[in-house]
């Protein structure tokens, strides 16, 4: 079968006819793939693929490069013989494909108006890399798949299942009508280390912003979440106050974002998108000082199960990092299915280095644990 592609890089080329493909309320609307061309997140390239099967249009694809460098490794903390060596040879920069989101997880990449195509979004990858040879790409991933591919389906292209990638999920309790309930069903144990962190943060003040109190505190907010990420091993991928701007525009009462003040001062800020059963708790930023006086961040989780539960959601999706934090929680590890190609032999080595620097970090072992009785 002869799969061919049409690669627009605006959203103003596609407009007449992307939506249309679409069903109605998908998350690859334009509407919400405009909120990163607006923001103009750093490193980042958008491309919008109209992909057809014997010249008849059978679906899209959203397409993120992303322009990865030194910056986004951090090589200093431990610094050892490996980090030099690789801060050594690694290329200025790598250029990776993305078919998906790199800043929202269940956001695939592609859709194709018969399910039985979807197989072909490998055939499409494969030509948009041989149309753009000019990108050098390093690797390609196909991220946050809905459903698992056949074996046969990926290895053909040598993409291999990538299953490092889990995100932390705690799912609802049918008895759970308020936060004490929740309370009430944790184990001995984890009821007084929850008193001691709700304590802690006595005298902290909550206040919802909306979209102009985002841009009013645009700095502030960028700094406490450059805070947080300066703690990663590995940035893959950087947002920015426009982003979160953005979000808000688009997403509307289906985006929040919480500042936390002591006084005056902010101190952090937490983010939540919600679905029609579902929420998940978005990018976080936080003042690490008060974060050891108050808990801020266990708070934040704290917080996020109040609301899973007020707002009678079915799950809360927590995201990929401080697993152990949120196993505490009583969150367990969902798999996320991602399909990785990398062709470079020293991004292989890059990568494969800082994905065990990470999950050494995450302490995985440590996620067997049984807070709620």
């Amino acid at each position: 079968m002869t799969i061919s592609i049409k690669t627009s890089r605006q959203i103003s080329e596609i407009k007449d006819f992307w939506d249309a493909l679409l069903p109605e309320d998908h998350h690859l609307k334009l509407r919400h793939l405009s909120v990163f061309e607006k923001a103009m997140l750093p490193d980042i390239e958008n491309y919008y693929l109209q992909i057809f099967l014997k010249d008849k249009s059978i679906g899209l694809a959203y397409i993120q490069l992303f322009k990865f460098n030194h910056s986004h490794l951090n090589l200093e903390e431990p610094r050892t013989i490996q980090t030099c060596l690789i801060k050594a040879f690694l290329p200025g920069q790598l250029n990776f494909i993305i078919c998906g989101n790199l800043f929202r997880i269940n956001f695939q990449g592609f859709y194709f108006n018969n399910e039985q195509h979807n197989p072909h979004i490998f055939d499409v990858l494969e030509i948009f890399a041989d149309q753009n040879k000019k990108l050098n790409p390093v690797g390609i991933a196909v991220k946050d798949c809905e459903t698992v591919f056949p074996e046969n389906k990926y290895t053909d292209f040598n993409y291999h299942f990538f299953s490092g990638d889990v995100t932390m999920e705690i799912t609802n309790r049918k008895h759970w009508l308020t936060f004490d309930d929740y309370l009430k069903d944790l184990t001995k144990k984890y009821f007084k280390r929850a008193i001691k962190i709700r304590q802690a943060f006595e005298g902290i003040r909550i206040k919802e912003l909306d979209a102009a109190e985002i841009l009013k505190n645009a700095d502030k907010l960028e700094r406490l979440y450059n805070n947080v990420l300066q703690k990663q091993k590995a940035k893959l991928g950087t947002i920015n106050a426009a982003y979160l701007y953005e979000l808000k525009t688009d997403l509307k009462e289906n985006f929040e974002l919480h500042a936390l003040y002591a006084g005056d001062i902010l101190i952090g800020f937490y983010t939540y998108i919600f679905y029609d059963k579902e929420m998940e708790t978005h990018y976080i930023g936080l003042d690490y000082h008060y974060n050891t006086i108050h808990k801020t961040y266990f708070n934040i989780l704290f917080l996020s199960v109040q609301k899973m539960i007020e707002g009678k959601y079915e799950r809360l999706e927590l995201g990929r990092t401080a697993k152990e934090a949120k196993a505490n929680l009583g969150a367990f590890p969902k798999q996320i299915f991602n399909y990785l190609k990398i062709k470079n032999p020293i991004a292989r080595i890059v990568f494969t280095y800082f994905l065990k620097r990470f999950n050494n970090a995450e302490n995985e072992k440590k996620l067997d644990r049984i807070p709620l009785k």
